[in-house]
């Protein structure tokens, strides 16, 4: 279906009731992503869809083993860590 709507002065645009009823995404207060296509269209979707990557946790971890095993003139790097912050 398609619908009009104006653009206001401040660049706010009503979305018929009919779609937001239609979306339960979209009610009062949601945050939405806008995307911009082209210089003729924009897409509009929730805001969470873009944010629910999960962490690679396999990577954090890879990456936290290889921080421990770095070692420097004062040793082993976590363990010179955990000295200094005990320090302070």
């Amino acid at each position: 279906m398609t619908y009009v709507a104006a653009v206001r002065q401040r660049g706010q645009i009503t979305i018929p009731d009919k779609i937001r009823s239609d979306l339960a995404w979209l009610s009062t207060g949601s945050i939405i992503h806008i995307t911009r296509i082209d210089n003729r269209s924009i897409l509009v979707k929730p805001y969470q869809e873009e944010t629910k990557q999960k962490p690679d946790w396999k990577k954090i971890w890879d990456s936290i083993a290889l921080a421990r095993t770095f070692k420097g003139e004062r040793g082993n790097l976590s363990a010179f860590i955990v000295k200094d912050r005990e320090s302070h």
